[in-house]
């Protein structure tokens, strides 16, 4: 519908005529004749923008469709005034260069998870993803109607960048493993996979973390780089083939209950094109929280049906963390962000408000939403 309605407006605007001013109007409609001539000429000079832009997901993924979806329906919405030539992970930077490929120009805009970027901005995880924390519908009104906007963009002030929040899709799953794990007992001594928030709380279950980029995450675990791994959601996992050289899965997705994405542009290409545009780009990434997060979980349903048909074959086993496992979990993880906290000013900043809004939101919605199968 953010769509329809946007390229309606550039419809109208098209379709625009200006009326020569006549000779008994008197001076204000004289200069609301220029100004709406002047208006029309920026929106229909014929003049058109592109922006080469990269994601970090390997193609075929759901990650990698939201890309997509976003460079199309920009290119679409603006009547290829704007064009987005949207590429896979790799194509042109690595994955973990993105920033700096689209902060200095290298890239014109690219699609990010901000859980790359706690190196350099340990807040960024707040809007990444939240081990043990917000679900989709949590960070979809914080970002969109509370403080989530704002305190995002500020934390990436000092790059030449334009933040545009772009969505959030479902929750991922747990590990793809070659050994059972069951509790955080098992933790104890495996190499895994992680990143973000994520990455360094296994550390304190006694996981050894390795990072690995989301396009070679097969081979590390077929080559027992790491003994588990988690990535994506069970559809991105399963186009992945992590099934193929793993024996357990482990739900459910509790250190990524949803995922949350932007779009940045390269501050300088940003600037360079007409406020109507602007507005269109902001339509489209504002559409990718219901967009995504529908698309992901209409595939995540199906998928879990082929899992659970492996698992009546034989062929792998579906372990269900252990639930008091999933509570110790959340005890480590607020002492990481009490830590984290102590040390840096606008991480606690940011955490403050994810908890403040969470105590009003989850009053309402304790009290409000039945709960029922």
């Amino acid at each position: 519908m953010i769509i329809f309605l946007a390229v309606l407006v550039l419809s109208g605007c098209s379709k625009a005529t200006v009326s020569e001013p006549k000779t008994n109007q008197n001076s204000n409609e004289s200069s609301n004749t220029v100004d709406s001539a002047k208006t029309e000429t920026a929106s229909t000079s014929g003049k058109t923008y592109k922006w080469v832009a990269q994601s970090p997901w390997p193609s075929g993924t759901t990650l990698h469709w939201m890309a997509e979806q976003i460079a199309k329906d920009i290119t679409e919405a603006t009547g290829g005034r704007l064009q987005v030539e949207m590429h896979p992970a790799g194509t042109i930077v690595g994955a973990f260069d993105l920033l700096d490929a689209v902060s200095t120009g290298t890239l014109d805009a690219v699609h990010s998870w901000e859980g790359y970027w706690v190196g350099q901005i340990p807040a960024a995880g707040f809007f990444a993803a939240m081990p043990l924390g917000m679900d989709y519908q949590q960070y979809m009104t914080w970002v969109l109607q509370g403080e989530g906007r704002q305190l995002w963009e500020e934390a990436f002030k000092d790059y030449n960048i334009k933040l545009l929040p772009a969505g959030a899709y479902t929750p991922e799953v747990l590990y793809y493993a070659n050994k059972p794990i069951r509790t955080l007992d098992d933790l104890n001594g495996l190499k895994v996979r992680g990143s973000g928030f994520w990455g360094q709380i296994q550390n304190r279950f006694g996981a050894s973390v390795v990072a690995v980029p989301g396009g070679e995450v097969y081979q590390a675990l077929e080559r027992g780089v790491v003994d588990a791994a988690e990535f994506a959601t069970p559809t991105d996992n399963w186009s992945l083939g992590f099934h193929e050289v793993t024996k357990y899965i482990v739900v459910p997705g509790a250190h990524q209950p949803t995922s949350t994405f932007s779009f940045m542009v390269n501050k300088d290409k940003w600037n360079e094109i007409p406020d109507d545009l602007k507005r269109i780009v902001q339509l489209v990434t504002d559409n990718m929280w219901s967009k995504a997060y529908a698309y992901a979980a209409a595939q995540d349903m199906q998928t879990m049906q082929k899992y659970k048909q492996l698992e009546e074959e034989g062929k792998l086993e579906i372990i269900e963390f252990d639930k008091q496992s999933q509570q110790k979990m959340k005890e480590v993880t607020d002492e990481f962000y009490s830590e984290l906290a102590e040390k840096d000013p606008f991480f606690k900043k940011v955490w403050e408000s994810q908890k403040e809004f969470l105590q009003t939101f989850n009053y309402w919605q304790d009290m409000m939403i039945p709960e029922y199968k």
